[in-house]
């Protein structure tokens, strides 16, 4: 069976595929925990998410529980390597959060398709 088109009567919406750029932390802002739910949300509905942490938001990469739990539900999680290079941080040291550049961003933005969500 094929792919539900959205908007059609008597089925569920396609899945969409979404790329979350989170640049705050949970320190620094209430809403970022209220963000990452909606990124699990839309996981547990069925749609692909990647969540890419940049800027201050690398800060939550090692030490907040709810980035590897996202990650091991299947969002695919990411920490800017410069974001944490200019903090004098390490690469989190869980196997569930990639490491990754500005690079990876513009491959994932340029597949067709993929919703942009920037936080």
């Amino acid at each position: 069976m094929g792919r539900v088109v959205a908007g059609r009567s008597g089925g569920a919406p396609a899945a969409r595929t979404y790329l979350f750029i989170e640049s705050r932390s949970e320190q620094e802002s209430p809403d970022v925990l209220a963000t990452l739910g909606l990124v699990a949300g839309l996981r547990d509905a069925g749609h692909d998410v990647s969540l890419f942490l940049v800027q201050n938001a690398v800060t939550m990469a090692g030490r907040i529980g709810e980035l590897v739990d996202l990650a091991r539900a299947g969002v695919t999680v990411w920490a800017d390597d410069h974001s944490l290079a200019t903090r004098g941080l390490r690469p989190p040291p869980v196997p569930d959060i990639r490491l990754g550049g500005v690079s990876d961003v513009v491959r994932i933005l340029t597949t067709p398709g993929v919703v942009p969500v920037w936080h």
